[in-house]
């Protein structure tokens, strides 16, 4: 008994000491004063800062409390998230300011734009405007502190009444943007409360510490917003640049959260630095960082900068700011979810204290801005000025950008363009000088034609459009030489993100860079001109046909399917009365659809409205000359397509989240999500094409049987990334391999290449072909000056994984694609891809390459044949490969002449593998037309399906 007494009080010590370990009691704002006019955080929602983790709606009725309640802040939405949550950021500044807040931010955007401004008038403005911060929190959703911590910092501005906070906010205007991402932090939350037991856990392993997929990191569709603003395909994003752009902020913060043993990590960061940032970011971002040490050395909390942080990629939210002219400032806070963690020295870290530190830093962050404002707002003009200068350093590049055939892609880019707010314009008659194409060759004259849209880069935010648009940013040679010894000592890069995303590229437009000031004679841009949609005549004698060019016709294609439309597409270009057709132009004619209705004519005159698409009536079959005739081979039957798409645990979120946007809110195609763990029993018979986002590989592997079956009556299998690596291997479903496992067959892959190329360019003498000897010509074969002496397998290998070691993390390369095949209707003679996988796809016989890594160009240097990596390329010629980004040669080597996209008939059915996600971040848009041609035509095109009774 007395053992058992003594057990209970020992185990109440144990409780009370552990409670103790969670309890952080120090003051957020020791010794302020606040007016109790103002309520109080834990007045509106019943527990105090910090104490655990607000929702959207509390944080929402926190802000609209103190709008009615102060004369400080205005409340402003900013847009709604995809689930209908409102976005909201507070102005907060004194009184004063408040009353002519609308006059200050249309003074602002004078000084944003300073042409024709004088240095006194300039001067004048610049005194009398107040410092800008634009105080942003929790983009990442499952990322909690910073949002409680932007919560406290509103109300501390809002109620202060301490002289010190008065005489800032006289100074400033803050901007705090309390939640940039309700729908994922609002998931991310919904799942801790499931995980939540009544006895607290701090083990950083528990599933309260971590959540379950697809976790809270994401928006609605699985996008990782701090990557999206330089392309703004989110809501949140897009409200947020529209909101923050015409405050210009001088500050931008913005708050995360990383692994629970890590400490905080600030602002300066490391190199890569992109050479768009400027000597002014430079040096203020060390100052700041002086004055946030200061503060956290106040409180004896352990911090760092750099190490792991680069600023090469500018979509992030702190790049975006500086871009802009301001300072962006990146906080990353150990993570704690709820109650705390224990860390590796024993002790525990609480929620409310990773709060703390959050909030702290904003308050040191911004106090620095106060008190250097008048150098900061004139570094800020100074930039300013700089960029329109007309002898800075972006007064003589423009870019140019040829519309082409595909409005729906133009539109895309001048969307983004307009969102930024940049100048854009028309050239009024044809241009020549000299320029810079996307592959990197340099032209003593390009030759642009009346309408080409141009771009100059001297205007206001002229360091954010170099960063977003520029083909070829280069990083220093001491970081390179870092990168490449710790590659080779320890296998690990340095690179935090991709490092190639030029949006010309990634949007797959023909571009250049024009060394040359803006030319006369141009026009602001308004709109492309498009043609009107719909049908231009009803009384088409065999039917009508949509211009395949436009990235629009899969998904009207797909459309009209479901609408009972019976559709054609057409594999070859050509030309009916006086218009040509593109490769992949889709053919509606009478005979396919029923004659005694009108209802399907109706169905696709609303259709090709919708989709902005035109229809040209077709009044007879017969194609002139050698063009094709409307009842031939080359106008295949398409398959309405019934698409399913793997989902859930262990497939790669972010990928099957820029899958869903594609289909569902890009273009409003149906599919269904199929939970991975149904793989093994779901009813595939529904579906005539399955798409396995990265990440699912195992589960095809472990269901090859099923998949075969499926495949070989008719099926379509699309697998990304390391999904159709892992099929592709030996026993695996495709034939498909990776580079590692055909060492010893190179050979073989090799001569596929050098057939593939003797296609093109073989040349013949004719008179040999109609001799009556046989020795009168001799045969000549693709590889008779090619050395196949590669060494032993043993050999390979090692150098195989020698080379492994440098592939590139997200790098832009150069493609060439088949130009007869129908994965590339759409698609022009080569096609920038965004490589970022390790893997290197290898096809040869029944496996088709209608993709691959290179493009084929000429080389009066190339006396002789010579080898790239494992495939020779011919004497004449040099491959040319990489477009942007990092590319080390030994990656290169690895690399040329590989497939991107693979396609394989299985039975009735057919495989199509992807090296690397071809919707990456939904904006990719050369590739996603890639993806789309293989959902969407994939049925009819590659696969045999049944005659059915309508």
């Amino acid at each position: 008994m007395h053992q058992f007494a003594s057990l209970v009080v020992a185990m109440c010590v144990a409780c009370v000491v552990f409670g103790q370990e969670l309890v952080y009691d120090a003051a957020f704002f020791p010794g302020a004063a606040h007016d109790p006019a103002i309520d109080t955080p834990e007045k509106i929602l019943g527990f105090a800062m910090g104490d655990r983790p607000t929702t959207h709606a509390e944080i929402e009725k926190c802000l609209k409390r103190w709008d009615e309640q102060s004369e400080r802040a205005l409340l402003v939405s900013h847009g709604q998230t995809h689930e209908g949550r409102t976005l909201y950021h507070i102005i907060i500044s004194s009184p004063r300011n408040m009353a002519r807040i609308e006059q200050i931010k249309k003074d602002l955007a004078t000084l944003g734009n300073p042409r024709g401004l004088s240095e006194a008038a300039g001067k004048a403005l610049l005194d009398r405007t107040p410092a800008t911060a634009w105080m942003a929190y929790s983009i990442h959703g499952d990322e909690l502190s910073g949002a409680d911590a932007g919560l406290a910092l509103a109300w501390h501005y809002i109620a202060c009444t301490d002289q010190s906070v008065l005489d800032l906010l006289d100074q400033t205007v803050v901007i705090i943007d309390p939640l940039m991402n309700p729908d994922g932090r609002d998931r991310y939350l919904a799942q801790l409360r499931e995980f939540r037991g009544a006895v607290p856990s701090v083990d950083d392993q528990a599933r309260l510490h971590g959540g379950r997929w697809p976790w809270g990191r994401t928006n609605h569709y699985l996008f990782d917003m701090n990557r999206d603003w330089i392309f703004g395909m989110c809501p949140e994003t897009r409200g947020r640049i529209a909101a923050a752009g015409p405050w210009q902020p001088m500050l931008f913060v913005d708050a995360h959260e990383m692994d629970t043993q890590d400490t905080y990590l600030f602002t300066p960061s490391r190199e890569p630095i992109n050479p768009n940032y400027t000597a002014f970011q430079k040096r203020w971002l060390d100052e700041f960082a002086g004055d946030h040490a200061g503060a956290f050395d106040a409180q004896g909390w352990r911090y760092y900068t750099g190490e792991w942080a680069d600023d090469w990629y500018p979509g992030y939210s702190n790049a975006w700011a500086s871009f802009r002219g301001g300072i962006g400032i990146l906080y990353e806070q150990a993570g704690v979810d709820w109650f705390g963690v224990r860390r590796a020295a024993g002790n525990v870290l609480t929620y409310r204290q990773s709060v703390h530190q959050q909030l702290l830093s904003s308050l040191a962050n911004v106090r620095t801005l106060f008190e250097n404002r008048a150098e900061i707002k004139q570094g800020w003009l100074a930039g300013r000025r700089a960029c329109v200068s007309s002898d800075g350093a972006y007064a003589r590049r423009v870019f140019a950008v040829v519309p082409g055939a595909n409005p729906s892609r133009v539109d895309a880019f001048l969307d983004a363009m307009r969102l930024q707010g940049f100048e854009t314009y028309l050239l009024g008659s044809e241009w020549s000088g000299p320029g810079v194409d996307r592959l990197g060759r340099a032209h003593e004259s390009v030759s642009l034609p009346a309408g080409t849209i141009v771009i100059p880069n001297a205007q206001p935010n002229a360091n954010l459009l170099a960063a977003m648009l520029e083909f070829d940013p280069r990083m220093n040679e001491a970081f390179l030489a870092e990168e490449r010894r710790d590659l080779i000592r320890n296998g690990q890069t340095w690179m935090y993100d991709v490092t190639g995303w030029s949006l010309p590229m990634l949007y797959d437009l023909e571009a250049y860079e024009l060394d040359t000031a803006l030319p006369d004679g141009v026009k602001p841009l308004v709109e492309i001109e498009r043609a009107e949609p719909g049908l231009r005549r009803r009384d088409a004698g065999q039917g009508w046909v949509i211009d395949g060019a436009d990235d629009a016709v899969p998904a009207l294609a797909m459309k009209l399917m479901l609408a009972g439309v019976r559709v054609r597409l057409a594999d070859e270009a050509f030309t009916w009365g006086e218009r040509g057709f593109a490769r992949g132009s889709i053919v509606i004619t009478r005979e396919d659809n029923p004659r005694g209705s009108a209802e399907w004519i109706d169905t696709l005159d609303r259709l090709c409205r919708e989709a902005q698409l035109a229809a040209e009536p077709i009044a007879t079959g017969l194609g002139a000359g050698d063009v094709a005739d409307i009842g031939g081979e080359h106008f295949d039957l398409l398959a309405t397509p019934r698409i399913a798409v793997l989902s859930e645990s262990p497939v790669d979120s972010g990928d099957f989240g820029s899958i869903w946007y594609t289909l569902d809110e890009r273009y409003q195609l149906p599919a269904t999500h199929l939970p991975c763990a149904s793989l093994s029993y779901a009813d595939l018979r529904r579906y005539n094409v399955l798409i396995a986002p990265g990440g699912a590989g195992e589960l095809l592997a472990d269901a090859t049987d099923k998949l075969r079956t499926w495949i070989e009556s008719g099926g379509t299998l699309i697998a990304i990334g390391s999904s159709g690596f892992e099929i592709a291997q030996e026993g695996g479903l495709s034939s498909a391999r990776a580079l590692e496992d055909v060492l010893g067959a190179l050979d073989e892959y090799e001569i596929a290449v050098l057939r593939e190329w003797a296609a093109d360019a073989e040349v013949f003498d004719a008179e040999t072909v109609w001799s009556h000897g046989v020795l009168s010509g001799k045969p000549a074969y693709p590889w008779d000056d090619i050395d196949l002496d590669r060494g032993s397998e043993e050999e390979l290998t090692r150098r195989d994984d020698w080379q492994r070691q440098f592939m590139p993390p997200g790098t832009v390369l150069a493609t060439r694609t088949d130009d007869e095949h129908w994965l590339t209707v759409g698609c022009g003679p080569d096609l920038p891809i965004l490589f970022s996988s390790t893997g290197v796809l290898m096809a040869k016989d029944e496996v088709e390459a209608p993709i691959r890594y290179g493009v084929l160009e000429d080389d009066a240097t190339a006396d002789e044949p010579r080898r790239a990596g494992w495939c020779t390329i011919p004497a004449g010629k040099e491959l040319r490969l990489r477009m942007s980004g990092l590319l080390w040669p030994e990656a290169a080597h690895r690399i040329a002449n590989s497939a991107a996209v693979t396609r394989e008939g299985v039975g009735r059915g057919q495989i199509i593998l992807f090296a690397d996600p071809p919707t990456f971040r939904a904006a990719s848009l050369g590739t996603t037309r890639v993806f789309l041609n293989a959902v969407v035509y994939g049925p009819g095109m590659g696969a045999s399906a049944p005659i059915l009774e309508p």
